[in-house]
């Protein structure tokens, strides 16, 4: 169930953000929406708690140091979000860090969080199959629960 008001206007809206310049394009628009429309602001920033492709091929194990250092990097980079956002205006904006893929983690708090919109970037065509949305977008596309918004993230 989502939080959306009887007018159809969006009141919580999550957004996902790893840091980056693109991320930052789909948090600026997530964060201008809220601002608008005074919905509540939820960033989110997704860390991996397993070893990347390779590394227990190799013989490294993940100790406890490696993934807390992950979580710290995800929640400063999502704390940071969310003060720029409150700087910029959100009355209301919070911000997660969630173990997990990216997509997952957005899914997640989405449900979690009984928002209504999501917002995301396009970044990331690499192949045909995604030849009009980025892995994230296009992964949240067929599993999202509420409204979607796809923010142009691929141009300089």
């Amino acid at each position: 169930m989502s939080a959306e008001s009887a007018s159809g206007v969006p009141t919580k809206i999550v957004v996902g953000t790893d840091g980056s310049a693109t991320a930052d394009r789909a948090v600026h628009r997530a964060v201008a929406m809220a601002k608008a429309l005074g919905a509540e602001l939820i960033i989110v920033s997704a860390y991996n708690n397993r070893a990347p492709t390779g590394v227990a091929a190799a013989g490294v194990n993940i100790d406890a140091g490696w993934v807390a250092a992950a979580k710290t990097g995800a929640e400063k980079v999502a704390e940071d979000a969310a003060a720029q956002a409150a700087s910029d205006g959100v009355a209301n904006v919070s911000y997660r860090a969630v173990s997990g893929e990216p997509s997952e983690a957005l899914l997640l708090v989405t449900q979690d969080e009984g928002a209504d919109l999501l917002v995301v970037g396009s970044k990331g065509m690499q192949s045909t199959a995604r030849f009009l949305l980025g892995p994230i977008a296009n992964k949240v596309s067929r599993k999202v629960s509420c409204d979607l918004l796809i923010v142009e993230t691929s141009a300089d």
